[in-house]
């Protein structure tokens, strides 16, 4: 019966992700920097890349837990939230890379609350998040070749 409910539970979990969006939007709160390629987002989630037009960005995380993180690095790098948690290690101990700030809440307010605070942040979210509060600087999903 133990082996039923896990099995039930996994089915679900697979196919709950085709729920989440496909398409993920790249924003900001800031004017000043520029939109972005498709090769400068994966430089910057993958840590190889921490300044956009001369200024320093930092990044921002939905919750460790969220199936949304989950589902934007396996998009868009093609990572699982494991596989990004051993890169970011390795590269945190090497000193060369400041992971991403993890935010505590799931949602648009808390998105844009921290982009306000933070005049040079960066954050990933779903297409039906996006508001006039914050500025796309990419779209994660329109092209055909990601």
């Amino acid at each position: 019966m133990r082996i039923v409910g896990v099995w039930w539970f996994l089915c679900i979990s697979l196919f709950s992700t085709s729920c989440i969006a496909d398409q993920f939007a790249i924003v900001t709160g800031a004017n000043a920097l520029p939109e972005l390629t498709d090769i400068q987002v994966k430089m910057l989630y993958r840590g190889r890349l921490t300044h956009i037009g001369g200024s320093n960005v930092q990044l921002a995380d939905l919750p460790s837990g969220s199936a949304i993180r989950a589902h934007f690095y396996h998009r868009l790098l093609g990572k699982s939230p494991t596989q990004m948690q051993a890169i970011r290690a390795r590269q945190s101990f090497s000193g060369k890379f400041i992971p991403p700030y993890e935010l505590h809440n799931e949602d648009m307010n808390t998105v844009s609350q921290w982009l306000n605070e933070h005049p040079n942040g960066i954050a990933y979210i779903p297409q039906d998040w996006i508001s006039d509060q914050v500025r796309i600087l990419y779209r994660l999903g329109d092209e055909e070749s990601l």
